[in-house]
């Protein structure tokens, strides 16, 4: 299919930037404004305790890693395997990886040990990151024992303190690391997967993420000192776009709620800021239920939903409320309407 007059101009403004030169220019000019913010109850389904940065920490943060996954010398290009939910861990890690010319590949957190083998060796990584806990999954037990099976795979690394014996702990060795980065030869493209179907991996452009930010935040106008929630915790196009994708794209801070709960929604809202919610369809109909829906710091929705999905269910009515349907055709393919248009 060509691409329409609308595609090409989106394509056009987006041409040259990636997600390093934004952040960079976040950290020089708005380093010390919030870049990202845990729910206040993350601590009970990860162990980690909830925290919040700027861009210039982001930045730091991104950087130090990056230094790491070039200590084993990796060729340009290699995968890193990221068995984390959209979270501070997950961002920092794909940021760190395309810093450093490698390839991140966001593995699903439920995949079982076969499927992420497969993955592991079909995309032949080399490094893996992850966190300890999220809920009743141990992302970091399942990484160390694929990677005794794992031929290719040299390095596994996890973040937080409760990080089991055979894996490297990276909050203890980023510590001090203070190596300079060189500027990769070129960009590599994300690496997904499908969330259902666990096919992958796909290969995704990082200026395909930033074209379809830019498409939805032209429909949502969010203000600099509003703030994106996200509920989404895969990692495939419409959870990028909507998500870092967004938040990097407008320097909004990022609130990606990890694994859901009410009560961690309620405190997003009751912040203070305007908040632009991101949440599956068959979320809509319990919030068009409830006294969020029509809650006033909801300044924006996006609404997710994949093709054949039942959309038959309760939608959420505000005339004020600019609404954002994201239809998923694929992992890397996605279709962008305002609703009412």
């Amino acid at each position: 299919m060509q691409p329409g007059e609308d595609d090409i101009a989106v394509a056009s403004l987006v041409e040259g930037l990636d997600f390093d030169s934004l952040l960079k220019a976040l950290a020089a000019r708005r380093g010390y404004e919030p870049a990202f913010r845990d729910p206040p109850g993350r601590r009970d389904w990860s162990g980690f305790p909830p925290s919040a940065f700027g861009f210039a920490e982001l930045d730091a943060r991104a950087d130090r890693l990056a230094s790491l996954l070039l200590l084993p010398r990796p060729q340009p290009g290699a995968c890193v395997v990221i068995l984390a939910p959209l979270g501070p861990e997950a961002l920092i890690a794909m940021l760190a990886s395309l810093r450093a010319g490698l390839t991140p590949l966001l593995a699903p957190v439920h995949a079982g040990e076969a499927e992420l083998l497969r993955l592991i060796e079909q995309s032949g990584a080399v490094l893996a990151v992850g966190v300890p806990r999220i809920g009743t999954l141990q992302p970091l037990l399942l990484l160390r024992d694929v990677a005794a099976r794992a031929f290719g795979l040299r390095f596994v690394g996890g973040f937080g303190s409760e990080v089991p014996d055979g894996v490297a702990a990276l909050d203890t060795l980023l510590g001090g690391l203070r190596q300079p980065v060189p500027t990769p030869a070129e960009r590599m493209p994300l690496s997904v997967v499908d969330g259902q179907s666990l096919t992958g991996p796909l290969d995704l452009p990082e200026r395909e993420v930033l074209a379809a930010a830019l498409e939805i935040s032209r429909l949502l106008k969010p203000l600099a000192s509003s703030r994106v929630v996200t509920t989404l915790v895969g990692s495939d196009l419409a959870a990028l776009a909507t998500g870092p994708g967004m938040a990097l794209l407008t320097g909004v801070e990022l609130l990606p709620l990890g694994l859901f709960m009410l009560e961690d929604l309620r405190a997003c809202l009751e912040g203070g800021r305007t908040v632009h919610l991101v949440i599956p369809a068959a979320m809509e109909p319990a919030l068009a239920r409830s006294k969020l829906g029509g809650h006033k710091a909801l300044g924006g929705l996006v609404v997710v939903s994949r093709a054949g999905e039942d959309r038959s269910g309760l939608r959420l009515g505000r005339a004020d409320l600019a609404i954002v349907d994201v239809l998923v055709r694929s992992p890397t393919s996605i279709e962008i309407t305002r609703r009412g248009a």
